[in-house]
């Protein structure tokens, strides 16, 4: 059952990946049929400041979820600390991320649920970072026809994140960060807010 008429846009940030998401969503106009889910990659249990952070950079209703949010359009969602969150239905789930894993996979979880919930209405984005993490969750999202948008890496302080998944993958888009916030306001159906 799909519940969304909506896009549900999910960006997944690692090293070097901060500035480039705050120039993305400070872009995103308040209203926006979309709603945007934020993945930062911390140590676990670490608190976020990203809240604050967006809050002051964005137009969006920016919340932080602790446990658990309905998700609706016009909101920026962002995790209170790090640990890992996915989708069931309408609503959004913060949960332990396994202690045995080394790597940090909390964007490829976010990913695959939105391929599995959210289906052709999911966009994900993939900005400056390191390892692997987002590649299997990118192609889950292609399955479902979803769009998948990659920073590309000349523009990345850490390149080697855009690079895995150009690689290894087929995504829609490699952009700059200037050019990711204008297609994702084209695919939302929106004008840029700083436009």
């Amino acid at each position: 059952m799909n519940y969304y008429d909506f896009y549900v846009i999910g960006i997944g940030a690692s090293a070097g990946g901060l500035d480039p998401l705050v120039k993305v969503v400070s872009s995103i106009p308040a209203g926006t049929n979309a709603a945007v889910i934020l993945n930062q990659h911390l140590p676990a249990g670490t608190p976020s400041n990203l809240g604050k952070l967006v809050e002051r950079n964005t137009k969006m209703k920016v919340v932080v979820v602790e446990t658990i949010e309905y998700i609706e359009p016009g909101n920026l969602y962002v995790m209170a600390s790090g640990m890992q969150y996915k989708l069931d239905g309408r609503f959004l789930q913060v949960e332990d991320r396994n202690v045995s894993d080394k790597i940090n996979h909390t964007i490829d979880t976010l990913f695959f649920s939105l391929a599995k919930v959210v289906a052709d209405k999911s966009v994900g984005v993939i900005l400056s970072g390191t390892g692997t993490d987002g590649l299997q969750g990118a192609k889950a999202i292609e399955d479902q026809k979803g769009l998948v948008i990659v920073q590309d890496p000349i523009t990345a302080e850490f390149p080697s994140l855009p690079k895995t998944l150009i690689a290894n993958d087929h995504p829609d888009y490699v952009l700059n960060p200037d050019e990711i916030k204008k297609k994702i306001c084209e695919y939302a159906g929106v004008r840029p807010s700083n436009s």
